[in-house]
C-alpha cells in the first residue's frame, strides 16, 4: 500500500513540475517578445522623442550618430594616397588653372600654379551617411577633414608687382555629397555626381606667405586671393552646383543629373540711402553690383557725388536652386585712381521670394557677410530693391540652357577683346525698362544675366579631360565622355548678338 501511494504521489509531483516548467518557459518567452517589441519601438525614437518621455532625467550620454564610422576606409585611403595624390594633382592643375584665370580679380593680371603637390598626408573620413533620396540613385554624404602638407605656390602677376605666393597650413572641413546613378550594366554605376554641401558651410583655411617678398607689395592681395578661392568653391563645387562624371564604356545621358535653371528673377535696383562716405573731398560715387553666382555679375550706372543715389534699373538673373541660392548685392564707391571701395553688402535668400509676386525689400547693408571678421561694424546704410520670381517651364528651361551657352561664349569674347578684365567683372546694362519675365525677348543693354555655367565655367569639360591622364586611378581611361556632358549650371548674357 505504501508503495502504491508513493508511486501516485511521485507521478503527481512529476506532472506538477513539468506543468510548472512549461508555464515558466511560456511566460519567459512572452516577456522576451514583449521586451523585443519595446526595444524595437525605442530604437525608432529620436532624441526629441526620448526627451519628451524622460523629461529632466534624460541621460546626456545617449547619442544618435548620423554618420557611420569607417576606420577601415581610412586605412585603405592612407595606402592609396600616393597614387590618388599623383592623379589628383594632374586633375587639379588642368581643371583649376582655367578657373583661376576666369575668377581672378581685376587687380591681378595673371594667376597660375607655380608648384602643386598634395603631400603625403591623406584626408580623413570622419563618417559616412548613406541614404536613398531618389529611385535608381544612392546618395552618400562624406564628412571629410584634411589637414595635409601640400606644396602649393601661386605665380601672381599684378599691375604693380609679380611674386610667388605659397599657401601654408591648409585645412579643409566639409561634407562631400556623392551621388551614384545606378544602371543594369557592369559596373552598375553609369555616372557619379560630386558636390560640397552648403550646410554646414565648407571651411578652407590657409595662410598666405610671399616667397622672397612681402604681401604688402601688392595692396589687398591677400583679400583678392581669398575672394577668388571663395568664389571658385561657391560657384563650381558648392551644392546645388556639382561635377557630373560619366562612367562606363558607352555614352551616358546625364541630363537628369545636371543642374538646370529653375527660375528667372527680375531685380529692380531702386535706390540706396545713407551710404557711408569714403571720400576725403566730396562724397562717394556709388554703384551697385548684383549676382547669384560671382562669374555673372551685373551693375548699375554710377551716381556721382551722392550718398542717397536713385538708380531705378532692372536686371534679370537666372536661379538654379531656389532653396539654397541667394541674390548678393554689393554697393561700391568708384575710384579712378585706385581699386573701388565696397560701401556695403547684403544677401537675399531666394527662398524668401513668392513666385509671380513682385515684392519690395529695404535691405540693411553690412560691412561683410562674415561679420566675425569685421572690426568696423558701423551702419552702412540701406538699399531698396523690387524682386519678381518666375518659375520656368520645361520649354523655358531648354531655352535658358541654349541661352547660357551663348552667354558664356560672349563673355569670353568680351574678355579677349579687353572689354572686361576677367569673367567675374560686372558688366553694366539694364533689361528693357520693365520687369517682364515672359519669354526670353530681352534685347536692350549688355547686362549679364544668370548664375552662370556651361562649358568651361565649371570643372566638367575642359578640366576633367585630365582624368584621361589619371586613368590608372579611375581604373579606366575617360576622354570623350567628359566632352559630351558639359552643362552644369545656368547663366546668360543678353543684348549681345552671336559672334560679337
Amino acid at each position: 500500500m505504501g508503495l502504491i501511494s508513493g508511486m501516485v504521489m511521485g507521478t503527481l509531483v512529476g506532472i506538477a513540475l513539468v506543468a510548472g516548467w512549461n508555464h515558466m518557459m511560456r511566460y519567459r518567452s512572452s516577456k522576451r517578445i514583449s521586451k523585443a517589441v519595446d526595444i524595437k519601438l525605442l530604437g525608432s525614437l529620436n532624441r526629441d522623442d526620448l526627451k519628451k518621455l524622460c523629461g529632466d532625467r534624460f541621460p546626456e550620454w545617449i547619442s544618435f550618430p548620423a554618420y557611420e564610422q569607417v576606420k577601415w576606409l581610412n586605412k585603405q585611403l592612407n595606402k592609396l594616397w600616393p597614387f590618388i595624390s599623383e592623379a589628383a594633382t594632374v586633375v587639379i592643375k588642368d581643371s583649376v588653372e582655367p578657373l583661376l584665370d576666369d575668377y581672378r580679380p581685376p587687380g591681378i593680371t595673371s594667376l597660375k600654379f607655380s608648384k602643386l603637390t598634395l603631400g603625403s598626408v591623406s584626408p580623413k573620413i570622419e563618417g559616412i551617411k548613406v541614404q536613398s533620396l531618389r529611385k535608381g540613385q544612392i546618395t552618400m554624404d562624406i564628412d571629410l577633414r584634411w589637414g595635409g602638407d601640400p606644396n602649393i605656390v601661386l605665380a601672381v602677376e599684378a599691375l604693380v608687382a609679380s611674386l610667388p605666393i605659397q599657401l601654408k597650413d591648409l585645412q579643409v572641413f566639409t561634407i562631400l555629397r556623392v551621388i551614384f546613378q545606378l544602371s543594369e550594366e557592369i559596373p552598375c554605376i553609369s555616372a557619379v555626381v560630386v558636390a560640397l554641401l552648403s550646410e554646414p558651410k565648407p571651411r578652407i583655411d590657409y595662410v598666405l606667405k610671399a616667397v622672397g617678398g612681402s604681401l604688402t607689395a601688392v595692396p589687398g592681395l591677400s583679400d583678392m586671393i581669398d575672394d577668388t578661392v571663395q568664389s571658385i568653391v561657391v560657384d563650381t563645387l558648392q551644392w546645388p552646383h556639382r561635377i557630373v562624371i560619366p562612367l562606363g564604356g558607352v555614352d551616358v545621358d546625364t541630363s537628369e543629373l545636371e543642374l538646370k535653371p529653375q527660375g528667372r528673377i527680375a531685380v529692380t535696383v531702386l535706390k540706396a540711402s545713407a551710404l557711408k562716405n569714403m571720400e576725403f573731398i566730396g562724397k562717394s560715387d556709388p554703384y551697385a553690383v548684383l549676382y547669384i553666382r560671382p562669374v555673372f555679375k551685373v551693375k548699375t550706372k554710377v551716381i556721382n557725388n551722392n550718398l542717397n543715389p536713385v538708380w531705378n534699373e532692372t536686371f534679370e538673373l537666372i536661379a538654379e536652386d531656389k532653396e539654397t541660392q541667394a541674390i548678393v548685392i554689393e554697393v561700391f564707391d568708384e575710384d579712378d585712381l585706385s581699386q573701388d571701395k565696397r560701401l556695403g553688402i547684403v544677401r537675399l535668400p531666394l527662398i524668401d521670394l513668392e513666385p509671380e509676386t513682385a515684392t519690395e525689400f529695404d535691405l540693411r547693408l553690412l560691412p561683410s557677410l562674415d561679420m566675425m571678421k569685421v572690426k568696423d561694424k558701423k551702419d552702412r546704410g540701406s538699399i531698396t530693391i523690387k524682386v519678381l520670381y518666375h518659375s520656368l517651364t520645361k520649354a523655358e528651361q531648354l531655352a535658358a540652357l541654349e541661352e547660357e551657352k551663348r552667354s558664356l561664349e560672349a563673355k569670353r569674347k568680351m574678355k579677349e577683346a579687353g572689354i572686361v578684365g576677367s569673367t567675374v567683372d560686372a558688366v553694366g546694362g539694364v533689361v528693357g525698362g520693365a520687369a517682364s519675365l515672359v519669354g526670353t525677348g530681352v534685347t536692350a543693354g549688355a547686362g549679364i544675366v544668370g548664375s552662370g555655367v556651361g562649358a568651361g565655367v565649371g570643372i566638367v569639360g575642359s578640366g576633367f579631360h585630365a582624368l584621361s591622364k589619371a586613368g590608372k586611378f579611375m581604373g579606366k581611361t575617360v576622354t570623350n565622355q567628359f566632352n559630351t556632358s558639359r552643362r552644369t549650371g545656368s547663366g546668360s548674357i543678353v543684348g549681345l548678338a552671336d559672334g560679337t
